[in-house]
């Protein structure tokens, strides 16, 4: 956990080694003033991160980060909840979490970010891209999370479900085998093939491909 603290450069130190050289220089402008309270917990595979308001007189707000991002990808995860946070502080819940505006919160949140000081140049240009369309996440924007997967620790030869021909086999991490089917909505339809059950994984879940 990291909490927000009187003396606002410690939680800048603790924040730093969590992110890209540089970048934890830039964040006071943005958080300066704000009551945060910030967590790392266990990775979860549906989102990166969250943010919600809190109603105690020692925080306003919270921001949950997974705890085995990347650099680059901690990076975005915070800024992109620090939008959601501004946004709330503006509009409270009179408007769409990620509808307008909160995508024009979000792209001034990321501008002073977006530099080849700070980032690799595939993340760059990822992120660059992503700043003109910003989807509802990191994870849903597939240009963008293959450039952050990149600098990942080793992921011991896993893939991406959406990288996955239809009609291929993997591997779950329960261990259970999945036949890959269509697309509906957000979601792949999959049926496991021990017990002919139906289930529908979201398109960025890391799987382990198996021949055919």
């Amino acid at each position: 956990m990291i909490n927000r603290l009187k003396d606002d450069k410690t939680l800048y130190a603790a924040l730093e080694r969590f992110l890209p050289a540089g970048t934890s220089s830039l964040l006071p402008q943005l958080l300066d003033g704000y009551s945060t309270l910030i967590k790392l917990v266990p990775a979860r595979k549906s989102k990166f991160g969250d943010y919600r308001p809190l109603r105690n007189k020692k925080h306003l707000h919270q921001i949950t980060i997974n705890n085995d991002l990347n650099p680059y990808a901690f990076l975005v995860t915070l800024l992109h909840e620090i939008a959601h946070m501004y946004a709330y502080q503006r509009y409270r819940n009179k408007v769409k979490p990620h509808g307008p505006e909160w995508k024009s919160i979000y792209a001034e949140v990321l501008a002073p970010f977006i530099s080849l000081d700070y980032l690799p140049t595939d993340v760059f240009n990822s992120l660059l891209d992503h700043i003109n369309r910003p989807t509802a996440s990191s994870c849903s924007d597939h240009a963008l999370f293959q450039a952050l997967k990149k600098y990942n620790p080793e992921s011991n030869g896993l893939m991406v479900l959406e990288a996955l021909p239809l009609g291929s086999l993997f591997k779950w991490r329960n261990g259970k085998v999945f036949l890959k089917e269509a697309k509906l909505r957000k979601r792949f339809k999959c049926t496991e093939l021990n017990s002919n059950r139906t289930w529908f994984f979201h398109p960025m879940a890391e799987i382990e491909q198996l021949d055919s």
